[in-house]
C-alpha cells in the first residue's frame, strides 16, 4: 500500500538509533529519515486501498488507507514541519543521554500521526489513534525524574483513555451496524441504517474528538502537557496529536451532520473558545499562554467546521501550524536564553534581531494582522458566519482577547534584559535552531498566498466529502475592515497597559476570568468521587462475597451433621421419631 511507504524512512531511522553506539548522531539520523519521508510524498496520489488482515468469523478486518486533499494536506503539513522539529531539537536536547530514547519517540508520534491522516477505515484510525496516545503519553513525560512530567503525562493519558474507550465503543456499534469499518460504505449508508445506533456512534466518536483536541471539559491536560520539552509542545501543537480531534471532526463530518450532533460541538467550542481565551489573558507562563491559543483554534477550527464555513476551518486548521510551531520555537529560545518561563522574567527577545521579527511575524499572524495567514483565516471563518450573528459575535470577541493576549506576550518577552549572559546567550544560539524558526516565518506569510486558491484545492478529489454546496470560503472588505479595527483596538489596551503602565489593577480583574484552578480542581473532585464510588463497590462485593462463603460454609457444616447423624442405628433413629411425635403434637395442640 503505497502511503505507507512514507513510514519506511521513519522506521528505518528508528532502527538505526537503536543500533548506534554513539549518542551525538541520533538527531541526525532521525532528521534524515524525516527529510526521506517528506521526499517520498510528491509519489503519494489520490485513491483508496485495501488489505485483509484477518477474519473473525464473517467479518473481515481490513487495513485501508484513504488519500483525499484533506488528509494529503496534513501529511503534507506533518512530513513539512517535523525536519524543522527535530533541527531545533538537535539544539535544544543537549543532553547526550537523552538523544536516543528522545528521537526514537518523535519519530514514532510521526509515523502514529501519518498513518492517522491516511487512515481509511476504523481500523487503521484506531491503531494510529493508540499510538499517538502512547507516544504523547512518553514524549509529555518525557523528563520522567521530575514530578512534574510525570503527573502531566498521566493527566493526559487519563483524558485520552476516555477517547480510547468511546471509539472502541463506536467501532462495535458500527461494525455490526454496517457490515464494515472502512469510512467511505459507512458514510454512504447512514440513511439505511439504524438511526439509534448510529446516533451513539456519533455520540462517541464525538467525545473521542474532544479528549484527543482538548474541548471542554476535557482541555486541561493540554496546558499541563507543557511538562514536555518544547520541540514536543512544537509538535504537539502544530501538526500531531490535537490535530486528530479535528481531523476526525471533518473526515467524519456526514455523520456529525446526519445525527445533528453539530449543533452540540458548536456549543462545546464556544464554551471551549471562551474559557481558553479569558485563562490565556491572565496566564504568565511563556509556554501555557500559547497552549490556551491552541486550545482556542482547535475550537474556532470546530465552529467553524459545525457553523457550515468548512473551507475557512479547513484553511484555519492547515494555516495555524506554521505560526503555531514557531511561537513554541521562540518560547524555547527565550527559555533557554534567560533560564525563566515566567514572561514578567523572560524579557531580551531584542538581543537577536532574527528571533525578534521572526517571533513577530508569528505574534502578528495569530493575532490576526494583514497580510498573515492569521488574517486571512480569521477573516475566512468570520466573513463565511456573518448570517449568524451570535457565533459572529462571538468570533468577534475572541479577535479582540486573542490580539490582547498575544501582545501581551510579546510585549513581556521583548522588554529589554539587564541580564548580560542572557543577551549572550540569545547571539550565540546556533544556526540549526534559527533556520527553522525563520523558514517558519516566512511560510507563515507564505500560505496567505494559497487564500484565494484554497477552495479549488480542497475539492480536487471525489473523495473530498463535501464538494457539493455549502463550504464557500467568503472574503468581506466591510467585515476585513472591522476585524482590522478590533484588533487595533486591543493593540491600543496592550501599549497603554503593558508598555505605559497607564492600568496596574488589570490583574486583578482578569481573575474572573481563570478558570484553570477550579478545572483542575474538578477533575480532581471527579477523581476522588470515582474512587469513593469504586472502593463503596469493593466493599459490597466483599461482603456479598462473604454472605455466599458464609452461606457455602453452613451449608456443608449441616451436610457434616446430618451425615454424622445418619448412623444405622435404631435406637438413635426411633429417639428422633418420639421427639418429631412430640413437637407436631403441641404444635397441633398450640394451633
Amino acid at each position: 500500500m503505497l502511503p505507507f511507504y512514507l513510514l519506511l524512512p521513519l522506521a528505518a531511522a528508528v532502527i538505526i538509533i537503536a543500533l548506534l553506539k554513539n549518542r551525538r548522531y541520533p538527531g541526525i539520523v532521525a532528521l534524515l529519515g524525516s527529510l526521506l519521508s517528506l521526499a517520498m510524498l510528491p509519489f503519494i496520489s489520490y485513491g483508496t486501498e485495501s488489505i485483509p488482515w484477518f477474519t473473525a468469523g464473517s467479518f473481515s478486518f481490513d487495513i485501508t488507507t484513504l488519500i483525499s486533499p484533506i488528509s494529503y494536506m496534513l501529511i503534507a503539513v506533518i512530513l513539512f514541519i517535523s525536519p524543522l522539529v527535530f533541527s531545533y531539537a538537535t539544539w535544544y536536547m543537549d543532553k547526550p543521554s537523552e538523544q536516543r530514547r528522545f528521537y526514537i519517540e518523535m519519530l514514532a508520534f510521526e509515523a502514529a500521526m501519518l498513518a492517522f491522516a491516511f487512515s481509511g477505515s476504523f481500523i487503521t484510525f484506531l491503531i494510529a489513534w493508540e499510538f499517538l496516545s502512547l507516544t504523547s503519553y512518553l514524549l509529555i513525560g518525557f523528563w520522567n525524574t521530575e514530578k512534574g512530567p510525570i503527573v502531566a503525562s498521566r493527566k493526559a493519558l487519563t483524558m485520552v483513555l476516555i477517547g480510547d474507550l468511546a471509539i472502541l465503543g463506536a467501532i462495535g456499534i458500527l461494525g455490526s451496524t454496517f457490515g464494515t469499518l472502512d469510512f467511505i460504505p459507512i458514510l454512504n449508508g447512514l440513511s439505511s441504517a439504524p438511526q439509534g445506533a448510529v446516533f451513539v456512534s456519533a455520540v462517541l466518536l464525538m467525545i473521542a474528538a474532544f479528549t484527543k483536541s482538548a474541548q471542554f471539559p476535557f482541555h486541561e491536560w493540554l496546558i499541563d502537557a507543557m511538562e514536555g520539552p518544547t520541540p514536543v509542545s512544537a509538535y504537539l501543537h502544530s501538526t500531531t496529536m490535537v490535530k486528530a480531534g479535528v481531523f476526525s471532526i471533518l473526515i467524519l463530518l456526514p455523520l456529525f451532520q446526519y445525527t445533528g450532533l453539530t449543533y452540540v460541538i458548536l456549543v462545546i467550542a464556544s464554551i471551549t473558545a471562551i474559557l481558553a481565551t479569558l485563562n490565556a489573558v491572565r496566564e504568565f507562563h511563556i509556554k501555557k499562554i500559547i497552549a490556551y491559543s491552541t486550545i482556542q483554534e482547535l475550537s474556532l477550527m470546530m465552529i467553524a467546521i459545525a457553523a457550515g464555513a468548512v473551507t475557512a476551518g479547513i484553511y484555519f486548521f492547515f494555516v495555524q501550524s506554521f505560526y503555531k510551531a514557531l511561537l513554541f520555537f521562540s518560547s524555547g529560545s527565550v527559555m533557554k536564553a534567560t533560564g525563566e518561563e515566567d514572561i514578567r522574567k523572560a524579557n531580551g527577545l531584542r538581543s537577536s534581531k532574527l528571533l525578534l521579527y521572526s517571533t513577530l511575524f508569528g505574534v502578528l499572524s495569530l493575532a490576526g494582522f494583514i497580510p498573515f495567514s492569521g488574517f486571512f483565516s480569521s477573516i475566512g471563518i468570520s466573513s463565511s458566519l456573518t448570517s449568524n450573528l451570535p457565533i459572529y459575535a462571538l468570533l468577534s470577541a475572541i479577535s479582540i482577547g486573542t490580539s490582547f493576549y498575544i501582545l501581551r506576550w510579546f510585549s513581556y518577552i521583548s522588554a529589554p534584559t539587564n541580564d548580560a549572559d542572557a543577551r549572550i546567550r540569545y547571539k550565540t544560539q546556533p544556526k540549526r535552531m534559527k533556520l527553522p524558526i525563520a523558514i517558519l516565518a516566512i511560510a507563515t506569510l507564505a500560505v496567505s498566498l494559497l487564500f484565494t486558491r484554497f477552495q479549488s484545492l480542497v475539492t480536487s478529489s471525489s473523495y473530498y466529502a463535501y464538494a457539493s454546496s455549502g463550504i464557500a470560503m467568503n472574503f468581506d472588505l466591510v467585515d476585513a475592515a472591522s476585524f482590522t479595527v478590533l484588533i487595533g483596538i486591543a493593540a491600543v489596551f496592550v501599549y497603554l497597559i503593558y508598555v505605559k503602565k497607564r492600568a496596574k489593577q488589570i490583574s486583578k480583574y482578569s481573575r474572573l476570568g481563570y478558570t484553570s484552578p477550579m478545572m483542575n480542581s474538578f477533575y480532581a473532585n471527579f477523581a476522588y468521587f470515582m474512587i469513593g464510588i469504586s472502593e463503596g463497590v469493593a466493599a459490597f462485593d466483599e461482603a456479598l462475597s462473604d454472605f455466599f462463603d458464609g452461606a457455602g460454609r453452613f451449608t456443608v457444616r449441616s451436610g457434616y451433621i446430618v451425615r454424622r447423624a445418619s448412623a444405622g442405628q435404631i435406637n438413635y433413629y426411633a429417639a428422633i421419631f418420639v421427639v418429631a411425635l412430640v413437637l407436631l403434637a403441641a404444635y397441633a395442640y398450640l394451633v
